[in-house]
């Protein structure tokens, strides 16, 4: 329960119980009032009876017309007259209910009337005794009166004091809703100062403390940003061209080609820059460095139109180019307009006639492709470009494929997974290295032909891509994770990992929105959304609209295949994923240096870093020594 309600509730029974207690004092004050004034009143009555029956003498007749005609005059419940001679008793009573008043109110206040009893003497001779007990329909009727007035006051004195303590409360505690809202932020690692400080003093304090907090914070994350920039530039990118270096190629093409990382394929080119030493000699170093510079700023640009890229310089001649999910046709559109902009590059810096030329070597791998081949067979293409004398391009393409079915059988093999919905869903396990307990499980899934022939993620994700039906896919899978009860998933959390092509799809968010809306109530385990790192950095506006999504809905977001991709992490704070996902290969090439501003990054957000592909307990060994305990991959069967 909020403070406010707290506050209003007490506040509130309060005054209730202080407005209660002045209602009950006027109602207990007007009873009384009442009671007395009608004994007084049936005091002077009965005094006034009393004579008249004394001048009656012993004459019965007139004893009873004269106590019927006092009776009459509707001041009393009842009188009875007791005569000392001829044992003459006479009662007259109002045994009928009290007009007007419910009778809940009549048992409720319960008047009771003291008897009035005198002698009636005549001279010293005493006659006979007289009782009398006033009328108390006369109090009930004015007590009942008093009581509606009472209650309506009630009721309006209560409602204006409510009203007018929930406006008093609202201005009072408006600052606790910015301290509420700051204090959320906080939780979900957002650096909010609150600029506007509380008049209140305890409020005052509380606001300084959390802004202070937050500065803290933000200034521990900027100043591990810029450490992890620096080493980050240190350990991975060419001192003179800025682009990635060999150190860094091997880690991100590793992970770009792992087997849940596979998606279409892509494009592996390696260029070779010819006379480099020679133009070195001969227009000085200076001019040479700021000729690659530029020769480095074309190739960056030749590849700013894909998600998943890496571009380095591989040694003083070489550099490299990965373009994922690229096919031949439009790699020759690229490679021609890199040598287009390669020629006027040598016009612009006079080195037109210094004898500098490419050679490209262009691979088209798949997704069953091996590191070793990929690097192999690049290579080969490159040494074949070099040697040819009509042009400065060679093509190795892969001629067949392990699952090489044709367009339309898995046209139909895809479709008849979504419309049946008969996607066959695994789960790999990411434990906590350390307690040996499920931190959550990763969902992939396989699908199957008519003929129950199993395929893999690798195997039809290119295919479905090709036709446009990867949004159709991950819909229906996702559905069914939402739908289904799985066994595997009744102790832990799960992750499902989000592909680009899904993320594109103009369609796909709408489609998430209204499966949430329908299903997501019926959830009741943890659920998180991957998306992968280099398609957040690129497209972080897109991505945040997603993120906010998966909030609505109480689901978690967390970022895969993390490389350190970005010159800034900033996009992380802005992003908050709960947790990243990197190979281990690339945490344990950090440097201690590099490690700890990745750490410090990392926790000054809340963010978790989760290790992939750990192979070995040797691995995982190393991992813990460097304080990352949350692992995935065939070690956690070893554990």
């Amino acid at each position: 329960m909020t403070l406010f309600k707290q506050v209003a509730l007490t506040v509130s029974m309060i005054i209730i119980l202080m407005l209660s207690f002045v209602m009950y004092i006027n109602y207990k004050s007007s009873k009384t009032y009442l009671l007395e004034t009608l004994y007084e009143t049936t005091v002077n009555n009965i005094s006034s009876l009393s004579n008249k029956l004394a001048q009656m003498g012993e004459d019965e007749a007139d004893i009873v017309a004269i106590i019927d005609s006092e009776f009459d005059s509707g001041y009393y419940h009842s009188i009875k007259y007791s005569a000392n001679k001829n044992n003459f008793s006479y009662l007259q009573e109002d045994n009928e209910a009290v007009v007007d008043v419910p009778l809940w109110f009549v048992e409720f206040a319960d008047v009771n009337v003291e008897k009035v009893s005198v002698d009636v003497s005549s001279g010293w001779n005493i006659m006979g005794e007289l009782s009398v007990v006033g009328d108390t329909t006369i109090i009930y009727n004015a007590l009942y009166k008093m009581f509606i007035r009472l209650l309506y006051l009630f009721v309006f004195s209560v409602s204006v004091a409510l009203i007018l303590l929930g406006i008093l409360l609202h201005f009072v505690l408006k600052p606790l809703k910015a301290i509420q809202s700051q204090s959320e932020a906080i939780l979900n690692n957002k650096f909010v100062i609150q600029e506007k400080v509380p008049y209140t003093q305890e409020f005052k304090e509380v606001v300084k403390g959390m802004n202070a907090m937050v500065k803290k914070v933000e200034t521990l994350f900027k100043t591990a940003n810029e450490s992890a920039k620096r080493n980050k530039e240190l350990l991975y990118n060419d001192p003179v061209t800025k682009l990635y270096n060999r150190r860094y190629y091997m880690l991100k093409i590793s992970d770009l080609i792992q087997l849940e990382n596979r998606v279409n394929g892509g494009v592996s080119i390696f260029i070779s820059l010819s006379s480099v030493e020679v133009v070195t000699q001969v227009v000085g170093q200076q001019k040479t460095q700021a000729f690659l510079v530029a020769f480095a700023e074309l190739l960056n640009h030749a590849a700013d139109n894909f998600d998943d890229e890496v571009v380095a310089r591989m040694n003083d001649r070489e550099f490299a180019m990965i373009l994922s999910s690229c096919d031949v046709d439009e790699v020759n559109i690229i490679l021609d307009e890199i040598n287009s902009d390669f020629s006027k590059l040598l016009i612009t810096t006079g080195l037109e006639e210094s004898g500098l030329c490419l050679s490209f070597g262009v691979y088209k791998y798949t997704t069953q492709v091996k590191l070793e081949e990929l690097l192999t067979r690049t290579d080969n293409a490159l040494l074949n470009a070099v040697a040819k004398e009509d042009t400065n391009i060679s093509v190795y393409e892969e001629s067949h494929s392990k699952n090489a079915l044709g367009k339309d059988e898995w046209h139909e093999i895809i479709q008849k997974a979504i419309n049946d919905s008969s996607f066959k869903l695994k789960f790999w396990t990411t434990l906590n290295a350390r307690t040996k307990k499920l931190d959550h499980k990763v969902m992939t899934f396989t699908i199957k032909d008519k003929n129950d022939k199993e395929y893999y993620f690798g195997d039809f994700i290119a295919p479905a891509i090709n036709f446009g039906l990867v949004g159709e896919l991950f819909s229906g899978v996702i559905k069914d994770i939402l739908i289904t009860n799985y066994k595997e998933l009744r102790r832990g959390a799960c992750s499902i990992r989000l592909s680009n092509e899904f993320m594109k799809d103009v369609n796909s968010l709408d489609n998430l929105s209204k499966l949430f809306s329908r299903y997501a109530k019926k959830y009741n385990h943890k659920l998180f959304f991957e998306i992968s790192d280099s398609f957040a950095i690129k497209n972080e506006q897109l991505v945040k609209s997603f993120v906010d999504l998966f909030e609505k809905y109480g689901f978690g977001f967390a970022i895969n295949s993390f490389t350190g991709e970005s010159s800034d992490f900033k996009y992380l704070k802005e992003l908050n994923p709960m947790y990243i996902k990197v190979d281990s290969k690339f945490l344990l090439d950090q440097s201690e240096e590099s490690m700890s501003s990745l750490q410090a990054v990392v926790d000054s957000l809340g963010i978790e870093i989760v290790a992939t592909f750990v192979n070995t307990l040797e691995e995982k060994k190393q991992l813990c020594d460097k304080n990352v305990i949350l692992i995935q991959g065939p070690a956690t069967d070893l554990l």
